[in-house]
């Protein structure tokens, strides 16, 4: 079989084989195999062709869309989503992974940080931020060892006292902060404690 032309359109290279056969790919396929009009091919090039186009595709939506912290999750659906295969997606994660693109413990640190220091989140809803992510529960319970229940008690009480005035004495005003804190992820006990040690004249704030 032999390539009996090749036409550049719309970003994409048309290969035309004399079989009549024609495909698409991009100039970083083109070049990586080194085609040229007259070349001839065996059969089973133009699947091979096919299937590395589609990789180099994959490859640099990824390379797009992790220029910001991702998690392996959010690429593959990402992936999923701009209708890459299943089979190329599953070649390329080990590529990225290797290559550091993708770091699912260096995201769950830098999440983790950003959780506890500007979201201010606690604990309950950080954990689930993280699986939702898709951060395995491994690297979750790894990183949770330095968690820092000390600024998740000061970030309690920076929020409630946002929420209620010193002297605040109606229970639904209260009730309603507490279920504020726990909508934000800090444990029953927590919350309770935060809000109490606040409304006594107890509170760091």
């Amino acid at each position: 079989m032999i390539i009996s032309n090749i036409s550049f359109e719309k970003k994409k290279f048309h290969i035309l084989f004399d079989n009549g056969e024609e495909i698409e790919i991009s100039e970083e396929t083109l070049i990586e195999f080194g085609l040229y009009k007259g070349q001839e091919v065996e059969d089973e090039f133009i699947e091979k062709l096919k299937f590395e186009d589609e990789k180099s595709k994959a490859l640099l939506i990824s390379y797009k869309f992790l220029q910001r912290n991702k998690t392996e999750k959010q690429l593959i659906d990402h992936l999923y989503k701009n209708k890459v295969n299943k089979n190329i997606i599953d070649i390329i994660i080990p590529i990225l992974n290797e290559k550091k693109y993708l770091n699912d413990e260096d995201y769950a640190k830098r999440y983790l940080y950003d959780a506890m220091n500007i979201k201010k989140y606690g604990r309950i809803k950080t954990i689930y931020m993280l699986r939702s992510k898709g951060i395995d529960n491994r690297i979750i319970e790894k990183i949770m060892k330095d968690y820092d229940y000390e600024l998740e008690y000061l970030n309690a009480e920076k929020l409630i006292s946002k929420k209620l005035d010193v002297n605040e004495k109606d229970l639904k005003k209260i009730n309603s902060a507490k279920k504020y804190l726990q909508s934000r992820g800090f444990e029953f006990e927590i919350v309770n404690f935060t809000v109490d040690e606040y409304l006594n004249g107890e509170s760091y704030v």
